[in-house]
């Protein structure tokens, strides 16, 4: 029974180190950074919060696609990517998990992606803003 364990465990944990190699890689990056990428035109800045969230606003150069269309309908996920400008694609949310989520998905996509953190880092790092969409 023990080497069963035993056997089981080194095969889990083995199949566990080889996923976590698999993952995707997502850059983190800060708003201020974000921002000259995106006007260098070199990234996207792409906000996956939901509606009722982006009433309070969004990071100006924002494209809105929110987390729950990035899960309920993949084929328009990769359609509104591939209708982005070249270069890396940065997200962002209200805290950086969801963004982290998406930015995960376009990077399995073939993208190259960063998670910006939340919307209020980016207003409090004094950048533009607009009205939701």
């Amino acid at each position: 029974m023990r080497t069963v364990t035993a056997c089981c465990l080194a095969a889990l944990l083995t199949t566990g180190l080889s996923a976590a190699a698999d993952a995707p890689k997502v850059e983190k990056v800060d708003p201020k950074s974000a921002a000259a990428q995106v006007e260098k035109g070199t990234a996207s800045l792409v906000d996956v919060r939901e509606e009722d969230e982006v009433t309070s606003g969004m990071a100006k150069p924002a494209k809105w696609f929110p987390l729950s269309k990035v899960n309920a309908d993949p084929a328009a996920f990769k359609a509104f990517l591939a209708a982005l400008p070249k270069g890396k694609v940065v997200f962002y949310c209200a805290a950086g998990g969801r963004a982290g989520k998406a930015a995960e998905k376009a990077a399995a996509l073939g993208y190259t992606t960063a998670n910006m953190g939340g919307y209020s880092d980016w207003a409090a790092a004094g950048l533009p803003t607009k009205d939701k969409p």
